[in-house]
């Protein structure tokens, strides 16, 4: 894996959009519906064939589930869709990547992103601790990630659900059938995000911001995803409390490149580690930042707007 992240421009839309481990008939905004065989099975086993979908796994997955999550979100690697069944793809051969990336960059070369077990072998470069790993930024009762481990999509060792739990299902566990009204345009309400893997940003416990309708499979000024930014606070160490932006998201895995102090980024040039939820000037080279949003730096917002997402960058972290 690589502190990179899987994204062709930019690393502050952090990795792995929303790994939805179910295959939905139909959604009430992201909470699945249909029948439960749709995505779980008690036997594995129907007219004598294994009822996996698409994954190649033959094994019994937890929470009864008929697809890991590469199996719902990687269904078909060298499709030409980059939204299947209603379900956003983050490998596929589609020539419009959606808000969470595409691993398909790093299954063509090693260097590209991070090496999610399941997606692509162990990287051939580093080792399974994430670089820059710092166990005290790891808000998870005092540094859980299991150095010794692969990266997985959730859990401990993943991004998306509660790191508090060990396992991708354990991880994400009830948050397709929760609803997240309050992340969706017109109705965000941002104290009331993060108080469950549901209620989320793109299942990344705690994180909160405003999600597009469709994964940016469409994106403009006025039509992307708006992410939760605030003004750095020195730090040397977090809780879950102190845990609601990308940036400090980043900083579970990676914190050494965000630790204040002599050590840290700073206030000022040159910076010494990488500038996250630092407030960009108003002015100079920056001055259209307040005018237009351009999607290929995003930037975070204090306040994320309720009615649509902005096409204005404000004043951004």
């Amino acid at each position: 894996m690589k502190g990179t992240g899987m994204f062709k421009a930019g690393c502050l839309a952090v990795l792995l959009s929303a790994f939805l481990v179910l295959i939905p008939v139909g959604y009430a905004l992201a909470t699945v519906t249909g029948a439960c065989v749709n995505c779980h099975t008690m036997h594995n086993s129907q007219g004598g064939a294994e009822m996996q979908l698409k994954d190649g796994e033959t094994d019994p997955q937890g929470n009864l589930v008929r697809g890991t999550c590469v199996g719902c979100h990687g269904s078909t690697p060298a499709g030409a869709d980059n939204i299947v069944t209603n379900i956003p793809q983050v490998w596929h051969a589609a020539a419009t990547d959606l808000a969470g990336g595409n691993f398909k960059y790093v299954v063509t070369n090693d260097t590209y992103g991070h090496n999610v077990e399941n997606i692509k072998d162990a990287d051939a470069t580093l080792t399974n601790t994430p670089p820059g790993y710092a166990a005290a930024m790891d808000p998870s009762l005092g540094g859980k990630y299991q150095v010794g481990s692969r990266l997985t999509c959730a859990g401990v060792n993943g991004c998306h659900g509660n790191r508090d739990n060990s396992g991708n299902y354990a991880g994400v566990s009830g948050a397709h059938h929760g609803s997240d009204t309050v992340l969706k345009f017109g109705g965000i309400v941002e104290a009331s995000q993060g108080a469950s893997v549901a209620t989320s940003y793109r299942f990344l416990y705690k994180v909160k911001g405003g999600e597009d309708s469709d994964w940016q499979a469409t994106v403009g000024a006025a039509d992307h995803n708006e992410y939760k930014g605030a003004v750095y606070a020195a730090r040397t160490t977090m809780a879950w409390a102190d845990v609601n932006t990308i940036s400090e998201l980043c900083a579970e895995c990676h914190g050494s490149f965000h630790m204040s102090g002599a050590t840290g980024i700073g206030t000022a040039t040159p910076w010494i580690r990488h500038p996250t939820d630092v407030l960009i000037p108003n002015s100079g080279e920056y001055a259209s930042i307040s005018t237009t949003y351009n999607t290929t730096v995003p930037v975070g917002r204090a306040t994320i707007p309720i009615a649509a997402a902005s096409g204005y960058g404000s004043r951004g972290h």
